[in-house]
């Protein structure tokens, strides 16, 4: 079978997918496969179920790895900012949509593919050394990453400015008004602090990953101001549903809460619906490449503080150091060429 033809079945096959979970939105499953024609990375961060699929044939030394509680979909734009309950400013993983017990080494390969994917993006070499330093000292020492404190760098990027303050509102005045299906209306009602005014419900188009699945925002008054709650539907994850060896459900709730994690407060997950805060303090963030290099060693630090919170740090320190030189480098080159050629005949097929 040709790579397209690989590629169209995929595509078939994903959106069966999401039929046998949840409604489908056309408009944004549309958009999806448009915007995954613009780049390799954007193909990468649109196909995590193309990707699980792809790994154990490109890869598959790196799945004899000890298993852990992972990401499932880490990438450069995986990371973000939330509050905690003591209202401190935290970065690190703000989607774990494609979470599951994976190999430890599945989210380093993912998250450096992605880097090598991205234009302007330090050296092979250096981003290896960069992601595997930091994840090396987060297993000796988990950490959240608090900003009011420390991590200075971080701070100073993360903290959005007053015109970036005033967008957010601008973008949440311009959803549409739409009414939420049942379970998405009530898990969003639920998360509206104690007092709030009757909420505008709309939809909202986000991310890459996740579009075509339902997703509804409740905005209401509180207090003097606005507050706003999103709500998805949850889908199992892209490696079970592919069928990867060992790979097995986590409790994304607990993974969330985690102490490594300075929780979300208003983050849940059940099986059918994720909902959070959105504020523009809670955001995704994305690097310049000039400055991506310099949060390569946290990234790989935040990775540590989730696959550690399965208990087996040591254990993981011990696997990571009988790795032989170069295993992570080598192997995201293969993965980028093979997500590069996905994306260039994806080209082919939108045309």
């Amino acid at each position: 079978m040709s790579r397209a033809a690989e590629l169209r079945a995929a595509d078939a096959a994903n959106t069966a997918f999401l039929s046998r979970h949840c409604a489908q939105v056309a408009d944004d499953l549309a958009l999806k496969r448009r915007l995954m024609a613009g780049s390799a990375f954007a193909f990468l961060r649109a196909s995590c179920p193309r990707f699980a699929g792809r790994l154990p044939l490109v890869c598959p030394e790196v799945l004899d790895a000890t298993p852990a509680p992972a990401v499932g979909d880490a990438h450069l734009e995986n990371f973000g900012t939330w509050r905690d309950a003591e209202g401190r400013l935290v970065w690190g993983i703000n989607d774990l949509d494609e979470a599951a017990v994976l190999p430890w080494t599945i989210d380093l390969l993912r998250l450096m593919t992605s880097a090598l994917l991205c234009p302007g993006a330090a050296r092979p070499r250096a981003i290896e050394a960069a992601l595997l330093e930091g994840y090396a000292a987060g297993l000796l020492q988990p950490s959240p990453f608090i900003l009011d404190e420390r991590h200075a760098t971080l701070r100073d990027m993360a903290a959005p400015p007053p015109a970036e303050r005033a967008r957010f509102w601008r973008r949440i005045d311009r959803l549409e008004e739409a009414e939420p299906p049942p379970a998405l209306r009530g898990a969003l009602l639920a998360a509206l602090p104690d007092g709030a005014a009757e909420p505008r419900f709309a939809t909202r188009v986000a991310g890459l990953g996740s579009l075509g699945r339902p997703r509804f925002v409740a905005i209401a008054d509180w207090c003097g101001g606005r507050v706003v709650r999103e709500a998805k539907a949850r889908l199992p994850s892209a490696w079970i549903e592919a069928g990867l060896p060992g790979a097995k459900p986590v409790d994304l709730q607990a993974l969330a809460a985690h102490p490594w994690r300075a929780p979300d407060p208003w983050f849940r997950a059940d099986a059918v619906v994720v909902v959070r805060r959105l504020a523009p303090d809670s955001r995704k963030l994305e690097w310049p490449a000039a400055k991506l290099h310099a949060q390569l060693d946290a990234m790989g630090r935040e990775l540590a503080n989730i696959h550690a919170s399965g208990g087996d740090a040591h254990r993981l320190l011990r696997d990571l150091a009988a790795r032989p030189s170069g295993w992570l480098r080598a192997a995201a080159k293969r993965m980028a060429a093979d997500q590069s050629a996905d994306h260039a005949a994806w080209q082919r097929i939108i045309r």
